[in-house]
């Protein structure tokens, strides 16, 4: 799901910062820990997903940023990439309303969970992977549904979809996204719907919902999960984005060939 630059913060954020600091509040030697924050290329990022070309990343949309602290990385995927430098202190205290900062912390907390064993996998696949991923996590949704129940998916990952729509089949995929450019197409049989209007279509006909852990960059999140719940649908996390935070909120992630 594209990043649209939303600059309000995230009530979800501010709770993940929350629960970070109470975890780490024996451990105040973390806190002058430096951090280095760096776009990544495609080829480091994604390397060749052929015969996928139309990751965000491939288009040039989205960028992976990569935190290291302590020699551990963590990643998340935003429109707004920087590179920074500074303590982890400084990151805790980023204001969460700027889109470069929410993407800043994402990856740092991703980066000081692996460091502190909180959860792992938090670098991105690459190559064949994303294929293998799509595969795996089409064969998951298929046991956990019903058979003739659906799934939606928030957020374009093209891997994700094809093999949704092969194993399930097209009619159970319910697909949005927020990319104008994405909006309206059909991609492996599967219409992309308006990643604004389309939530409450799809929680009433989903019983499972997969959404991209992009929706905690660009503060999206909050209401996807409100409208789920609402409607009684078991949200999953996919990516490396919300690897660590949906561990810290108790959300289910799957994520199958991240490192």
């Amino acid at each position: 799901m594209k990043c649209i630059g939303n600059n309000e913060s995230s009530d979800l954020l501010l709770h993940v910062r929350t629960i970070v600091l109470k975890k780490i509040k024996s451990l105040s030697h973390l806190l002058d820990e430096s951090v280095l924050v760096e776009p990544l290329g495609v080829e480091e990022a994604l390397g060749d997903p052929a015969p996928y070309k139309d990751f965000a990343l491939q288009r040039g949309e989205e960028k992976l940023i990569e935190a290291t602290l302590n020699g551990e990385k963590g990643q998340a995927f935003t429109s707004r990439p920087s590179r920074w430098r500074g303590t982890l202190e400084e990151v805790l205290l980023l204001p969460l309303n700027l889109e470069k900062n929410r993407a800043i912390f994402l990856a740092t907390v991703n980066a000081l969970g692996r460091h502190l064993g909180w959860d792992d996998h938090t670098i991105h696949c690459k190559d064949k992977a994303p294929d293998r991923c799509g595969r795996k996590m089409a064969e998951f949704i298929s046991e956990t549904l019903a058979p003739s129940a659906k799934v939606g998916v928030i957020g374009y990952q093209p891997a994700i979809i094809k093999h949704m729509a092969e194993v399930l089949g097209k009619e159970r995929v319910k697909l949005c996204d927020l990319n104008p450019h994405n909006i309206g197409k059909d991609v492996f049989g599967v219409r992309v719907l308006d990643g604004d209007t389309a939530l409450d279509e799809i929680a009433r006909e989903c019983r499972v919902c997969l959404i991209t852990g992009s929706t905690l960059v660009n503060s999206t999140l909050d209401r996807i999960l409100q409208t789920m719940d609402n409607r009684g649908v078991k949200p999953f996390i996919y990516g490396t984005t919300g690897a660590i935070p949906a561990k810290l909120l108790g959300i289910e992630r799957l994520c199958f060939e991240a490192q």
